[in-house]
């Protein structure tokens, strides 16, 4: 759905059409329901944060300057909430990073060797993102996790949209370098 359209459409919801609110929660559902994920990895918890951010996109309808891009305004509304969840439940959050719930959503791998090194794969992945600074782990976790695109990015975080490709490139850097430093492998080496 094209951005016009949906100005059209939360013109209607603000005047009380409940169809235009389910045009406007199709346009933007699935992809907050994997940002939810990619941040609380748990799928009953993303689902209740993204029942949350619906929540908080309606009642701030009213703040939404017609125009702009909606779905980028929305992500906004939805990043904020993540981000403030991710904070208050960090501590929990880190002792069950990797469920088996959220494992699950992962491609199947068909034995239990790919299975644990998928496994290890992933808990070395956790510490290296918990070890970059919040704003680069934050632009991975969209990008690469919740899929993201470039422009989404920059509209989120008021940014260039050469930054943002600077700032993911610097952030994938130095992800490789912790992943080497936390394998103990050498510079130049493979992980």
């Amino acid at each position: 759905m094209e951005e016009g359209h949906l100005d059209r459409v939360v013109e209607r919801c603000k005047a009380g059409d409940t169809q235009a609110w389910e045009e406007l929660v199709q346009a933007t559902a699935d992809h907050i329901y994997r940002m939810a994920v990619s941040f609380t990895r748990n799928r009953h918890e993303a689902e209740d944060l993204t029942q949350e951010v619906y929540l908080r996109i309606w009642q701030n309808l009213h703040q939404y300057v017609p125009g702009l891009s909606f779905r980028a305004w929305a992500y906004r509304v939805a990043h904020n909430l993540f981000v403030d969840h991710y904070r208050r439940t960090r501590k929990a959050r880190e002792a069950t990073w990797l469920e088996e719930e959220f494992l699950a959503t992962l491609p199947a791998a068909d034995d239990p060797f790919t299975k644990a090194v998928r496994k290890q794969r992933l808990e070395i992945a956790h510490q290296a993102l918990q070890r970059l600074p919040e704003e680069l782990a934050q632009l991975l976790l969209l990008r690469d996790f919740a899929d993201w695109s470039y422009e989404e990015l920059a509209a989120h975080f008021d940014l260039p949209l050469g930054t943002v490709k600077s700032r993911l490139n610097r952030a994938r850097r130095e992800l490789a370098v912790t992943i080497r430093d936390l394998l103990g492998l050498a510079p130049g080496v493979p992980a």
